[in-house]
């Protein structure tokens, strides 16, 4: 039996239990038209990752905990993605600039939700779904200055792309700055990614205090100036504090 197969009959027997609410190995050997050596072979597996559990007075098997986990992240994400938007929207009315919500994969960071001011008439790339490089953009600036050491040591082995001449290359030079980063509360990126757009993110926390997305505000130099980026920050981490419960 092949990997892809095994994979396969694991999952159907999660959907024919997710149906049955509960079944023996016969059972799902039967439905699954295989040897009952197979069945319990592959429930043992499911059982291993608690996605699974026997039932001790009948030996029949049903879905475990493991699925409610599961199910509870994806719920928490489309929850995220929701309240994210409801911030951005805030975000981008009051400062008149365009705003995000970014969150970590691996060295990245991926936008969930963004937002333009509606008196603007220029309308800015769109990044919701987008992979951006975080050593080149506030979000993940931020990101990778909270990030656990197994993720900020990807850093030092993986070269630095450079997007602009002012892209922070030197991986102890990031290092420095992600030290900075966590200290002062906020992040810069100053025509890192994109020649003359500059952009402040500061950390977004969760009921446990730690940081479970980035709030950035992004426009043009001369929209946003680097001399503006402390008090700009001040003021983005004031509005995170205050609507940040939304996503918790």
């Amino acid at each position: 039996m092949s990997a892809n197969q095994s994979v396969d009959r694991a999952l159907s027997i999660l959907w024919i239990l997710n149906g049955a609410k509960q079944a023996t190995v016969t059972e799902i050997a039967r439905e699954l038209e295989v040897h009952k050596s197979t069945a319990s072979r592959l429930l043992s597996a499911l059982e291993h990752q608690s996605l699974v559990v026997r039932r001790p007075d009948d030996l029949a098997y049903e879905l475990g905990q493991g699925i409610l986990q599961l199910a509870g992240s994806v719920n928490s994400q489309n929850d995220l993605t929701k309240s994210a938007q409801l911030l951005v929207e805030t975000v981008a009315q009051h400062f008149k600039l365009t705003a995000n919500v970014a969150v970590l994969d691996e060295i990245y960071a991926v936008n969930i939700a963004q937002s333009a001011p509606s008196e603007r008439f220029f309308t800015p790339r769109q990044y919701v779904g987008r992979r951006t490089p975080g050593h080149a953009t506030s979000s993940g600036k931020v990101l990778l200055a909270a990030a656990p050491d197994d993720i900020r040591k990807q850093l030092v082995h993986e070269p630095l792309e450079r997007f602009t001449q002012w892209t922070i290359t030197e991986k102890q030079e990031l290092l420095n700055e992600l030290t900075i980063v966590k200290e002062q509360g906020w992040a810069a990126s100053n025509n890192e990614w994109d020649a003359d757009m500059t952009a402040v993110a500061v950390p977004l926390h969760g009921i446990a205090n730690d940081v479970i997305a980035a709030v950035t505000i992004t426009g043009f130099t001369h929209d946003l100036p680097s001399d503006e980026f402390t008090s700009l920050a001040e003021d983005l981490t004031q509005i995170v504090q205050r609507f940040g419960r939304l996503l918790e």
